[in-house]
């Protein structure tokens, strides 16, 4: 996390002292700063890891709509019928996981990645 270094006090303070921070500090000249930045992890993602957060974003956003208790109640039905296994051909535990992997499998064979 960070890195404290003491002679008398405190005399500088390098990287977050807590990882709820929303900036870190640092060195320069002699001089302590703190600098604030969005950590965005998407901004400099490849093209494949886009394709793949695309087809992520889309089975989350369609499994939080399955809030209803017959919707639940058609997953489990549909879950049972598939014997637990999903459209990429893999066995799962938990209807979700199941209904989750086949939607990502699904958004990837409709959305081909180049």
């Amino acid at each position: 996390m960070s890195e404290i270094k003491t002679s008398s006090g405190i005399d500088e303070i390098r990287g977050k002292t807590n990882g709820r921070d929303s900036g870190y500090f640092y060195m320069r000249n002699g001089k302590q700063f703190y600098r604030t930045r969005e950590e965005s992890y998407q901004k400099n993602q490849s093209p494949r890891q886009k394709w793949n957060s695309a087809a992520f974003k889309y089975a989350n956003s369609y499994l939080k709509l399955l809030t209803s208790p017959e919707a639940k109640a058609q997953l489990e039905a549909d879950f049972e019928a598939a014997k637990h296994i999903a459209s990429n051909g893999k066995s799962y535990s938990t209807s979700r996981a199941w209904k989750f992997n086949s939607l990502i499998h699904d958004y990837k064979v409709a959305h081909p990645f180049e």
